[in-house]
């Protein structure tokens, strides 16, 4: 008895130990500007903060959770161009204001990004002020396709530019090059190596590689972000769920206003499901469909890969059903609990009561290590006739969400037989 307690102590203290994790990257080519981030944390609560330009600031979004003391952002970027995110790092002992420089009040990264418009500014600032928010590193990039990591060295900042197309950003510092346990990192390596190996920057790279290296357990990633600095939009998925994105243009969102939104409310859990992608159908009569929440639908269907010149066709959605959230295994346990007492061998009531305390103690942890945010179950679909034969088509559903803000899913293709 005493054995099977001390192993579910131990899983439990497992299952809280910290593991917090994010990757960052970015890449350039020609005029495609790219930057990226997987955030992974067990607070769900994320939210999204615009703040338009004022005297002395750039407009400005920052993307970060609601904790008890307020909104912690923790990435963003301003109508500059200028893109910053960060990831944690090992705790250290030896960071200190050596050299007495100044510090400001509030994140300094927060007075960059108020301020600066190109990576070299943000580089003198930093070289300039002492930050005492040390527990992590950040990566900045610029519409101009410059790049750097800043962290904390020996006894001061030190800057990582970037020696490539793209750079990568984990949990180890990637100025100490000595400490070689940090590299061990498949996260790091799997980004950095799509990267490389990537004849061109895009959407769907990024897109690809933020899932290859996305996290679950404690954990998890909660939100993705796609940042394009050239034309000021953001792409955002919500809990590793890279088949529907919101995107954000920086110059329509500031022109309402301040606005402080909850990042999960912006997603209808869309998923395409027929035709699939590679199908080929008989074009004389295609039937769309698709799984999602929302209430209006754009359908998007063209021979052309970027929906040029196309005239979506709007499709409503019927009164959605009543969902049922009942947690049928917690009433398991209510009627099990009972039974054990009608046991008569001690070790049978023993192994019941451990079984109890086990699930238990794993189902209250299922909020943080499995999504709050079933896949929807409702079906929707629409009929389109007289298609061209033997012809390829790209396909795509929009939500018509509210403030203006709508989703969108990936885009599938299928054909047309003659």
């Amino acid at each position: 008895m005493n054995r099977h307690i001390l192993l579910i102590s131990l899983l439990t203290i497992a299952l809280h130990a910290p593991s917090q994790a994010c990757t960052v990257f970015s890449a350039a080519q020609g005029d495609i500007i790219l930057a990226a981030a997987n955030k992974d944390w067990d607070n769900i609560n994320t939210r999204i903060l615009f703040l338009p330009a004022s005297e002395g600031k750039y407009g400005r979004v920052y993307f970060g959770y609601q904790i008890p003391e307020g909104f912690q952002n923790s990435g963003g970027m301003n109508d500059q161009g200028l893109w910053y995110d960060g990831a944690s790092l090992p705790e250290r002992s030896d960071i200190r204001n050596h050299y007495n420089k100044p510090t400001v009040k509030g994140e300094l990264c927060e007075k960059a990004l108020e301020e600066c418009a190109t990576v070299e500014e943000v580089i003198e600032m930093y070289t300039k002020y002492y930050s005492p928010h040390w527990q992590g590193h950040s990566m900045w990039a610029d519409k101009y396709g410059n790049s750097v990591i800043i962290e904390y060295g020996e006894k001061d900042v030190v800057f990582v530019r970037k020696n490539s197309a793209h750079q990568v950003m984990t949990n180890f510092y990637v100025s100490d090059s000595a400490n070689f346990r940090w590299y061990n990192c498949y996260r790091f390596k799997t980004a950095n190596n799509m990267l490389k190996n990537s004849n061109e920057i895009s959407l769907n790279l990024f897109r690809s590689t933020l899932d290859a290296v996305h996290a679950t357990g404690l954990m998890p990633t909660v939100y993705s972000n796609i940042y394009d600095l050239k034309n000021g939009e953001i792409y955002v998925y919500n809990f590793h769920n890279y088949d529907e994105a919101v995107k954000l243009n920086l110059q329509k969102e500031f022109a309402k206003g301040e606005q402080y939104l909850k990042l999960p409310q912006l997603f209808s859990g869309i998923k395409l499901q027929t035709p699939c992608s590679g199908e080929t159908v008989d074009g004389s009569s295609v039937n769309f469909k698709w799984n999602g929440e929302a209430n209006n639908y754009l359908l998007y269907y063209s021979t052309d890969p970027t929906f040029a010149g196309c005239e979506p066709v709007e499709v409503g959605n019927s009164q959605l059903p009543k969902q049922v959230n009942a947690n049928f295994f917690s009433i398991f346990l209510c009627l099990l609990f009972p039974g054990g007492f009608l046991l008569r061998k001690k070790k049978a009531f023993a192994i019941v009561m451990i079984l109890i305390i086990g699930c238990f103690i794993f189902s209250c942890e299922i909020p943080t290590i499995t999504s709050p945010y079933s896949p929807s179950k409702i079906e929707h679909s629409y009929t389109i006739e007289n298609l061209q034969p033997n012809s390829f088509y790209f396909w795509k559903i929009e939500t018509i969400g509210e403030n203006g803000i709508n989703s969108e899913s990936t885009i599938q293709f299928f054909g047309t037989n003659k």
